[in-house]
């Protein structure tokens, strides 16, 4: 287990490590919640962090600044080692190897009074304040290692909310799945929002339908599968209808083979929304290289979630090798 500084520590080290006081900004760190436990633990990683640092340097800046001295004082020249021809020479290796540390300094120092601490910075300077002077560690030890914390903590967070929207979507699905004539009120929503490029046609066979994609050229048939005992539709699986004689263009595959990967395969509004975002595919440059086609000539047929908002979901275009 590392150590933190102590007193004396930073005392000695007040004129370079001391956080610029007209720089703290006690208004940031008002706005961040000090309650929530994984922005404590995220706090103190980065404090043990720059802890870690300090250890580094102590090393590193001084044997840095003889290194150029070693072969001399030594007399353990090597090749990757060699005594300084002359004394110009070795002055501009030392000029070197204090401008390298130097700049190691200041990278710290900039790390130290950046932005992103001293919200950090202001909140030890008030804690420190409410207990009279008080170090709040005075045993100088870190008692965990608060990297490893955080990463559990974020493990553990991640799960739970992956549990939340998994019951959220159980709850929606089963919503969906408890009217039979649900999916054609859903279609009839969709329909009203007259989308350019988009035209929907319900088909002649129960749970049926098919989406035009007029700038593509595309047909998609949409047909809702259940399964027994389950009510309503489980999923609805979307084909590619080709003109007779023809094959399904590699455009074609793609742009299914991504409509048949999507999540909520259960959820029709859902479909709808991402086939419409296909609209305009020959138009929609990629999110990522910001080009329409790749080196490939491919265009972005890949769709990636950006946001789902209530009653609006929007979709990121990308490029396979984008994606």
């Amino acid at each position: 287990m590392s150590t933190v500084p102590t007193a004396s520590t930073h005392a000695a080290g007040s004129a370079v490590l001391k956080p610029d006081a007209t720089q703290s900004s006690h208004g940031d760190s008002a706005q961040i919640n000090w309650d929530s436990e994984i922005q404590l633990v995220s706090s103190l990683a980065k404090l043990q962090e720059l802890e870690r640092q300090i250890h580094v340097l102590r090393q590193s800046v001084p044997n840095g600044l003889l290194e150029p001295l070693v072969p001399i004082s030594s007399s353990k020249a090597t090749p990757l080692k060699a005594v300084a021809e002359s004394p110009l020479l070795l002055r501009s290796e030392l000029d070197q190897a204090a401008r390298n540390r130097l700049s190691s300094l200041e990278s710290f120092q900039s790390t130290w009074r950046g932005p992103e601490l001293q919200p950090i910075w202001a909140h030890v300077e008030a804690r420190i304040k409410e207990s009279n002077g008080q170090l709040l560690q005075p045993t100088g030890m870190w008692e965990r290692d608060y990297d490893v914390l955080l990463d559990e903590l974020l493990k553990a967070e991640k799960a739970k909310e992956d549990e939340r929207r998994r019951e959220e979507e159980d709850a929606e699905r089963a919503k969906a799945q408890s009217s039979e004539g649900e999916w054609e009120s859903v279609v009839e929503k969709f329909i009203q929002r007259n989308i350019p490029g988009i035209r929907i046609v319900k088909g002649q066979q129960p749970l049926s339908l098919a989406v035009a994609l007029a700038k593509a050229g595309m047909i998609l048939p949409i047909k809702g599968v259940k399964e027994a005992e389950v009510p309503g539709v489980s999923e609805w699986q979307v084909s590619a209808k080709a003109p007779p004689g023809r094959s399904p263009t590699k455009l074609e595959t793609s742009i299914l083979d991504c409509l048949n990967s999507r999540p909520r395969k259960w959820d029709l509004a859902f479909l709808l929304d991402m086939i419409s975002s296909y609209a305009d595919i020959k138009s929609t440059p990629c999110v990522k290289c910001k080009q329409l086609t790749n080196n490939a000539a491919q265009l972005p047929t890949i769709r990636r979630i950006q946001s789902a908002e209530p009653h609006t979901i929007t979709f990121d275009a990308l490029h396979p090798d984008c994606a």
